[in-house]
């Protein structure tokens, strides 16, 4: 179904149909039932309005009988007047009459003068209180107006109720009219309601039917079920009073009850002969059960039929929309087919039993002939002669014979004077029963790939080296022509199809390898564990060179194997190990050169150095000037001396790798004022001004305190010691960038001519100045560019116009203010230093005596100090733990037990663990410190001896053990 704009699926139809079919059948449904409703509800109505018609007509009977019987009472009246009855036989007569009247419970007479007589007991009220004190006047006044009729009609007074009485009241009453036409009463009867209530009853057909007898002004006279609260009241003004009653005598309508306010079907009929009214009110619902119970009946079997025909429309929507589903797939199949066989690169084709062409994809392109020429024809005669191996056509022929899948056949073709590359593949089709039918297959040219293989070969073939490909089933699937050589390679123990294992055994066989001699096991597995692993690089020696195996594996499994002749670089690389081994071992030796001068240097210039020191304190006050003077020289000699063995062994050091740095936070200012106090009496002797220092703000330095210190000691003794009589020296400090600090050092001295500036910086050149009279080698600023750049600084030189020279140096500024302050040297002994008091123990341990007589001078002019000595270790350990010193002094190198190992003994005895030992040695190496202060040592000075530092480490040792032993 096609609508403008909108196409309905038969799902879609087969839904609609059943939506327009179970709308039909509802309105069916509903229009036979509201026609049902309608004849069901006018039967009612015709029902209750007969019945209502019946009851009127048996309350006219009991009217008439009522008046019937007043009649005859009123003739017993006469009767007894003519007869002269006593009144006990008229009430004996009236009983007997009432009796015969069940509708009455007492009947009489009223006379006009008010007396009367009445059949009724003491419990019942008399006549006059039922009929009211004006019913005499108003009765004959109204049979007056009547026209004094011989047969009054019947009244019906009100219904009242008395105090006394049950329930509500009710009289009939009729005029007594004497033989001579006159009003000489009324006769009365009291009305008993049960009596209708009976006869109401007989005709209702409902539980909840309620039958009502009104009065022509709408007063409610009787009812049933009795309802005091209605009884007695008037429905005048009403609609039922003022419309119904009105239009017509009998009928029905419709409305809600006067006690339950239920709605009611009302049938009303007017009884005959009188203006009483009978209704009979029917509740709707029961009247209605009927229909409801049919109309639910009808419901559920509509409902259940509208429910069969919508599952069978579901389930017939659900095959409709499965079928179209399927229909879409398929049709989508068949396009995503047709589109992915026209975006290919490859044909299709379809055979008959004789392998002839019988349909190809018309997206074949040079794959077939144009214009279908090849249809009808067996590919096989479309195969350009002798491109197919005589092998690979019987093979093929073969599998077509035993009707068999194929794939990966090529072949050549030439097409339209262009030779083609074309492989195929293909499977068998069958019938139902078996019977072959042809083979259905694809094509593609392979005419570009082919070029591309035969270039990759002639590619491969140019690798200076051996290529071998192993396929992912672990054989040698391909190799270049360098890899069929017949010596000398891994190629050459190599055939196609051969595994790796075979290849290394049959090299093993013909002695190719040589590094499988020991353990040729041993070593295939090991190369083969390395052939199958992530991709290894391997050396192999053959008899004639060195080759190096790279494999790595590919995406597929297989490996790819590359192998270059390694032999000259290998030969290469020994003679660098060679030269290499001989360099270390010359910078071994040259450093144990260093050490053993080193040693040898400090031993003696300890005892200069401190005997001279000695002299100059001059305690006995026995040196003259003179002397003292002389002495001034030995301590500065060998100070300078001593300078220049560490400038040598610093420089030594850095060239060899092993000098270290403690990177800290320096500040310019201690710096600087280090420097100063360190050359002031230099600059004194020469009679050189140092200018006042400058106020400087700078962020403080990153860089090793010594060292940085040592380098601008240098760069000061230097603008010192070439300066001129007067000169001065000035220092300045300046942030050429927010990375670094400038500090330069000019003066005001010789200066350096342009053309030897150039080699400032080189060791041992001193520019001419050897020839002169100022004392130096030619290391320190050679030493001071090596420290500078050692803490990733730069130094230079820059001639002063006028005369002098201005030498700098650059060092980073610290990334954060909280790093750790590094201790600039060594401290002297203070004031109040416990070592300066004396009092305390020594124990010396020391082989050379002019050291140990050095030591035992500078204990001799501290106050009540013992000393204790010995040149061996192993005297040394006995006196420690028999005398306990207080500190002890050990050198390293002694005989038998050296300084170590005395130390490892002090440190394993718990009597002698507490006592602080302090290394003394001529072993300056920065390497040799380290190792001393890790050994434990706690403090570690080197020769020649300083006896400020020598004090100083005393004297923090002994504060530290007397902290140690309170806090214990």
């Amino acid at each position: 179904m096609r609508l403008p704009g909108w196409t309905l699926s038969s799902g879609a139809l087969i839904l609609a149909a059943y939506l327009a079919g179970s709308a039909v059948l509802l309105i069916f449904f509903a229009y036979d039932k509201w026609h049902d409703y309608r004849h069901h509800l006018a039967e009612i109505e015709r029902a209750v309005s007969n019945d209502a018609t019946v009851l009127a007509e048996h309350t006219a009977s009991t009217l008439e009988a009522v008046r019937r019987t007043l009649w005859a009472a009123g003739r017993l009246r006469q009767e007894a007047g003519f007869r002269d009855l006593s009144e006990a036989e008229v009430a004996r007569h009236v009983a007997t009459l009432q009796q015969g009247a069940p509708v009455f419970r007492a009947i009489g007479w009223l006379d006009r003068d008010g007396r009367y007589l009445w059949s009724g007991g003491e419990d019942l009220p008399d006549p006059l209180a039922l009929i009211g004190g004006d019913a005499l006047q108003a009765a004959e006044r109204d049979w007056r107006a009547a026209g004094r009729a011989e047969l009054p009609i019947l009244g019906i007074a009100s219904p009242v109720a008395l105090d006394g009485a049950a329930g509500w009241q009710l009289a009939a009453f009729l005029p007594a009219i004497n033989p001579a036409g006159r009003f000489e009463g009324l006769l009365v009867g009291d009305i008993d309601p049960a009596y209708f209530a009976r006869v109401y009853g007989s005709v209702a057909r409902g539980d909840s039917d309620v039958e009502t007898l009104f009065r022509g002004d709408g007063t409610i006279l009787l009812r049933r079920p009795a309802d005091d609260g209605l009884i007695g009241t008037s429905l005048a003004g009403r609609p039922f009073v003022t419309e119904v009653l009105a239009s017509a005598p009998d009928g029905s309508f419709h409305a809600f009850g006067l006690g339950d306010q239920q709605p009611r079907i009302i049938g009303f009929a007017t009884v005959p002969g009188s203006d009483l009214v009978v209704t009979l009110a029917r509740r709707r619902d029961e009247a209605l059960a009927g229909f409801h119970g049919a109309l639910r009946d009808g419901a559920v079997r509509t409902g259940l039929v509208i429910l069969v025909f919508g599952a069978g429309a579901g389930y017939l929507s659900r095959q409709m929309r499965r079928r179209e589903q399927l229909a879409r797939d398929l049709k989508g199949s068949e396009a995503r087919f047709q589109d992915f066989a026209a975006a290919s690169g490859d044909w299709f084709w379809e055979t008959d039993r004789d392998h002839r062409l019988t349909w190809v994809s018309r997206h074949a392109g040079a794959g077939i002939d144009p214009d279908d020429r090849a249809l009808g024809r067996n590919p096989i005669d479309l195969i350009d002669p002798g491109n197919v191996s005589p092998q690979a056509m019987a093979e093929h022929l073969a599998t077509l014979k035993a009707r068999q899948p194929f794939k990966r056949f090529c072949y050549a073709r030439t097409i339209d004077g262009r030779k083609h590359w074309l492989m195929v593949a293909a499977r068998p089709v069958f019938d139902e029963d078996g019977t072959f039918l042809g083979y259905r297959g694809s094509g593609r040219d392979i005419t570009a790939m082919r070029r591309a293989e035969i270039q990759l070969q002639e590619a491969v073939d140019a690798i200076p080296g051996d290529f071998i490909l192993f396929d992912h089933d672990g054989r040698l699937a391909f190799r270049n022509r360098s890899a069929a050589r017949t010596t000398g390679s891994m190629g050459s123990m190599a055939r196609l199809g051969d595994r790796m294992e075979d290849i290394l055994r049959r090299g093993i066989d013909a002695g190719e390898l040589l590094d499988a001699a020991d353990d040729p096991e041993g070593w295939i597995a090991w190369r083969l564990q390395r052939h199958r692993g992530s991709g290894h690089t391997t050396l192999i020696r053959f008899p004639g060179g060195v080759t190096e195996v790279i494999e790595r594996p590919t995406a597929d499994g297989g490996v790819i194997m590359l192998c270059f002749d390694v032999t000259e670089r290998e030969a290469s690389r020994a003679a660098l190990r060679e030269a290499r081994d001989a360099a270390e071992a010359a910078n071994r030796a040259k450093s144990d050169f260093l050490a053993s001068m080193s040693h040898e240097l400090r031993t003696p210039l300890n005892a200069i150095i401190g005997f001279g020191q000695m002299l100059e304190l001059d305690q006995p006050g026995t040196l003259t000037e003179r002397q003292k003077e002389y002495c001034g020289i030995v301590v500065r000699s060998g100070g300078h001396l001593l300078r220049l063995v560490d400038d040598v062994l610093d420089l030594a050091g850095i060239e060899a790798g092993r000098l270290a740095l403690t990177e800290g936070s320096v500040a310019v200012p201690d710096l600087f004022a280090d420097a100063v106090a360190t050359v002031q009496q230099d600059a004194q002797r020469q009679g050189v001004v140092i200018e006042p220092l400058p106020a400087v703000s700078l962020p403080d330095l990153a860089g090793d305190r010594q060292r940085l210190s040592q380098v601008l000691i240098n760069l000061m003794s230097n603008a010192i010691k070439y300066n001129r009589p007067g000169g001065s020296v000035g220092l300045a400090a300046s942030m050429p960038d927010e990375y670094r600090v400038r500090i330069t050092v000019r003066d005001t001295g010789i200066g350096v001519a342009p053309e030897k500036a150039a080699q400032l910086f080189t060791p041992f050149q001193r520019l001419g100045a050897e020839f002169s009279a100022v004392e130096g080698c030619g290391i320190g600023l050679a030493l001071s560019r090596r420290l500078v750049e050692m803490m990733d600084g730069r130094i230079g030189y820059q001639a002063r116009p006028g005369g002098g020279s201005l030498f700098w140096f650059e060092i980073p500024v610290l990334a954060s203010p909280a790093a750790a302050e590094i201790a600039a040297g060594m401290p002297q002994p203070r004031r109040g230093s416990r070592a300066l008091a004396g009092g305390f123990s020594l124990l010396c341990v020391e082989d050379n005596p002019v050291n140990l007589g050095l030591i035992q001078q500078i204990m001799a002019t501290l106050p009540a100090c013992r000393m204790l000595s010995t040149q061996d270790g192993a005297t040394g350990l006995e006196l420690a733990r028999a005398h306990g010193p207080d500190v002890i002094v050990l050198d390293l190198h002694l005989p038998a037990m050296d300084g170590y190992a005395v130390l490892q003994r002090l440190q394993e005895d718990p009597a002698t663990a507490v006592i602080p030992v302090i290394a003394l040695t001529s072993a300056a190496m920065p390497a040799d410190v380290e190792r001393g202060l890790a050994s434990g040592f706690f403090e570690y000075l080197t020769k020649p001896l300083d006896i400020g530092l020598l004090l100083a480490a005393i004297d923090r040792a002994l504060r530290e053990r007397r902290s140690d032993s309170l806090a214990g």
